[in-house]
């Protein structure tokens, strides 16, 4: 009766050896790998704030003064250090020049020549009336008059520019703050030798009520910024956030980073951010702005071009190309390809794609 038992076993053993051998194949709807795979649908999700973007403070070049001598001469006096704060005029440095003196010369000499020219076109008006000088004596007694005012406002602007007064018999002048600011540096120093054409500045002055935040993007996250946009900083010396706006965007991708500049204008009236400081950009996004986005982990690229597996409504998987914009929070914006309420495989598509490609 044992043996009857046995045989029976065998027997159902080899109907089921042969029906599994005689199954259909699984179709792309069940892949090798499928019971690793996890599948969402895509959704139009409003747009995300792109934070925690690495900046640098730095000062506004509008608002930032270079300051040379206006002519030759050397260094007499500072009057001012590193750190100050300075008002419109406020005088910075005293420079000795033989120029002072020379522009002085220039301005008795036009002067004088200007009262000559008066006084000449005043006879030739008089001699004109009464017909009794040659109409080219008489127009060049008046073009003599307007040159010589012409040299008397050039020798005047002279010293107006060095703030020299008429007659001072000195030959110091004082280099002034053309507007309220800080003095960030300062190379001069008593004894040396100052001209406007030297390589460095002698003061670095700069109104630091506004500065600016550079940050640099990689080129997927471009369209997140544009013109106008808001922004916030955030440094570790205080935790509130600095609102600003973008002011500029760069034209030229870094080869080495293959990211741009991108320049943020943020206010800064009690002069908190201080330039070299260290800053996280928030990148704002408008009020309202939706996109469609998958995660970052349903998206497959060969170097080229990006793909997802997409859940058909027969329930087949087919691997599709699309379009893609920046990421944002783990999320990566759709173009083009995929349609709001499809399904994707958000986990295990690197094993689904091997599934399909075999």
């Amino acid at each position: 009766m044992n043996r009857s038992i046995v045989v029976a076993l065998l027997a159902l053993a080899a109907c089921g050896s042969h029906t599994q051998a005689t199954a259909p194949d699984a179709t792309h709807a069940e892949t090798p790998a499928s019971s690793f795979l996890r599948f969402d649908r895509v959704a139009e999700v409003a747009g995300a704030d792109l934070g925690n973007v690495n900046g640098i403070v730095e000062v506004d070049d509008q608002q930032t003064a270079r300051l040379s001598a206006l002519v030759a001469g050397r260094v007499a006096g500072l009057l001012v250090a590193v750190g100050d704060r300075v008002t419109k005029d406020q005088p910075l440095l005293a420079i000795d020049s033989p120029d002072v003196k020379g522009a002085q010369a220039d301005r008795v000499r036009a002067e004088a020549d200007l009262a000559l020219a008066r006084r000449a076109a005043d006879r030739a008006e008089r001699l004109h009336a009464a017909r009794a000088i040659a109409e080219k004596d008489y127009f060049q007694a008046h073009e003599d008059l307007r040159k010589a005012n012409a040299d008397f406002d050039r020798a005047r602007a002279a010293l107006d520019r060095l703030g020299v007064a008429p007659g001072d018999p000195g030959s110091r002048y004082l280099l002034r703050a053309p507007f309220a600011g800080a003095v960030l540096e300062r190379r001069a120093i008593v004894g040396m030798e100052a001209a406007p054409d030297a390589a460095d500045p002698l003061l670095v002055l700069s109104d630091l009520s506004r500065v600016r935040v550079t940050i640099r993007l990689p080129e997927r996250q471009l369209p997140l910024v544009h013109l106008g946009g808001n922004v916030g900083a955030h440094v570790d010396a205080y935790p509130d956030e600095f609102p600003g706006t973008i002011s500029a965007i760069g034209d030229v991708v870094d080869d080495a980073t293959r990211t741009v500049p991108v320049r943020c204008a943020v206010p800064n009236p009690a002069a908190l951010l201080k330039p070299a400081m260290f800053a996280r950009v928030t990148l704002k996004s408008p009020p309202g702005t939706t996109m469609v986005a998958v995660p970052t982990g349903a998206l497959l690229s060969d170097g080229q071009q990006f793909r997802v597996v997409v859940r058909r409504p027969d329930g087949q998987l087919e691997v599709r190309p699309v379009d893609v914009g920046p990421e944002v929070e783990s999320r990566v914006e759709v173009l083009r390809g995929l349609r709001v309420g499809e399904e994707i495989v958000t986990e295990g598509a690197i094993f689904a794609a091997q599934g399909l490609g075999s």
